[in-house]
């Protein structure tokens, strides 16, 4: 399953599907991703009003559809309403509904992608267990990575499960980071490529820590990264 771009050394994660190519977080978005074979497809995950499980990356739905509103206080119903209407490649979305964790969830099992989750917009323990069991009930605790800023999200899913790797979100890598998201166990640290210093990788290796490295679409960044001893890097651009 582990899947590398030519003349890299650290793996591949399609930043919310391919959207160098397709709306973000858009079923085209997923499957590109999909079809380009990247060893893993990262997507942000909230919950709406009545509790389902929603792929978007902001708290509202302003900004990448033609609704209004925040998430949270959106039924599932009220989402189906809402169409994508921003990014590359729109006129190729013919589906430009938000996807579900399940719908999400079905094109990386289809594809042998890892489903790298985003606790987004999540706010309780029992919202991280509905996201847990959705995966558990789509056979992919073993094909699945969680990631989020929110440290407290990540001690939640630890009591669920061992097994899901996890990796704290964080703007600037440092070795507090890293210590933070050691004590997780099975666990990395995911931070942005431009405000963290190549020594960190090595840091955060001898800790136990995997290392990914947010959001880089530059091949000269790719290979100063992959040197440097980044395990993933997530980029728009694979």
């Amino acid at each position: 399953m582990v899947k590398k771009e030519s003349g890299l050394s650290c793996r591949s994660i399609a930043h919310r599907g391919l959207s160098a190519e397709a709306p973000e977080n858009s079923l085209l978005a997923f499957e590109l991703a999909g079809q380009r074979g990247v060893w893993g497809i990262e997507t942000d995950v909230h919950a709406t009003a009545d509790g389902a499980l929603v792929c978007i990356h902001d708290d509202t739905v302003d900004r990448t559809t033609d609704g209004t509103g925040p998430v949270r206080e959106m039924t599932l119903e009220q989402l189906r309403r809402c169409r994508i209407d921003r990014g590359r490649g729109l006129a190729r979305c013919s589906d430009r509904s938000i996807p579900t964790l399940t719908a999400y969830l079905d094109i990386c099992k289809r594809y042998g992608a890892v489903a790298v989750i985003e606790l987004k917009g999540l706010v309780d323990i029992n919202e991280v267990r509905a996201v847990y069991e959705t995966v558990q009930s789509m056979g992919m605790e073993q094909q699945c990575m969680c990631i989020s800023f929110q440290i407290e999200r990540l001690r939640e899913l630890r009591t669920l499960t061992e097994s899901i790797p996890v990796q704290l979100l964080t703007e600037r890598g440092t070795r507090e980071a890293v210590d933070r998201a050691a004590a997780l166990g099975n666990s990395g640290i995911d931070f942005r490529t431009t405000k963290t210093g190549l020594s960190l990788p090595a840091y955060a290796h001898q800790k136990g820590c995997t290392v990914n490295v947010w959001t880089v679409n530059c091949p000269f960044r790719k290979r100063m990264w992959a040197r440097a001893g980044a395990d993933f890097l997530t980029s728009n651009r694979w």
